[in-house]
């Protein structure tokens, strides 16, 4: 199941200069959206539309990993899913 949020950041996200994007579950349950794209200036685009959402994204400019010939940019952006139960932790 994809989130409402995470719809709407694939739907913006897909219209620009990226090369992947796919989902996954996180460690506590949470879906995970990465999104890697080889343009700076993309990368900028996608965090202020996320700040705008208020969803939590992972981003670090020095972290690339090397396909092929050019580097990858990679973000991460965390939705937490409402149908998980969690413990709560005292």
């Amino acid at each position: 199941m994809i989130l409402p949020e995470m719809k709407k950041v694939i739907k913006y996200a897909i219209e620009l200069d990226i090369d992947h994007i796919e989902t996954f579950t996180g460690y506590l349950g949470d879906k995970v959206l990465k999104i890697s794209t080889p343009s700076m200036s993309t990368v900028d685009l996608i965090r202020k539309f996320l700040e705008n959402m208020d969803l939590t994204y992972k981003f670090d400019p020095e972290y690339k990993t090397s396909a092929k010939q050019d580097h990858e940019y990679l973000i991460f952006v965390g939705v937490e899913d409402p149908s998980m139960l969690r413990l709560k932790r005292v």
